[in-house]
């Protein structure tokens, strides 16, 4: 039979601690340590990635509405649909795509948008 290091039987019992807990939260995620701040916590949680998606596409929809229905009165009548754009395209890229080729793509668009958005409010 294999001996086992230190750091195996770390990784073991603490596997074994993982399996016991209920509903599968472990004493090291962010949500439950004590040395996290309640914003850290709060901005981490699935309320902040959905709540703050959900609103944006609110602002989205009410954006495209006004676009819609008051199409040729304002000057700047693209404005706010690139600021929406914006604030979808950088919250998908920070909050919802963790890791790999996803998130490299997300991250590129919303700069790419960013760099966009400004150049038409200074081309106004």
């Amino acid at each position: 039979m294999k001996q086992l290091t230190d750091t195996e039987k770390q990784q073991l019992d603490a596997k074994i601690e993982e399996e016991q807990e209920p509903q599968g939260k472990s004493a090291n995620t962010p949500e439950t340590s004590k040395e996290t701040s309640a914003v850290t916590r709060f901005m981490s949680s699935y309320l902040w990635k959905y709540g703050m998606l959900g609103i944006i596409l609110c602002l989205l929809v009410f954006v495209v509405m006004n676009l819609l229905k008051w199409r040729n009165f304002a000057y700047d009548q693209y404005g706010g649909l690139m600021i929406a754009l914006m604030l979808l395209f950088n919250h998908i890229a920070c909050y919802l795509t963790a890791k790999g080729w996803k998130s490299v793509v997300m991250k590129t668009v919303a700069w790419v948008w960013i760099v966009l958005v400004f150049a038409y409010f200074f081309s106004l």
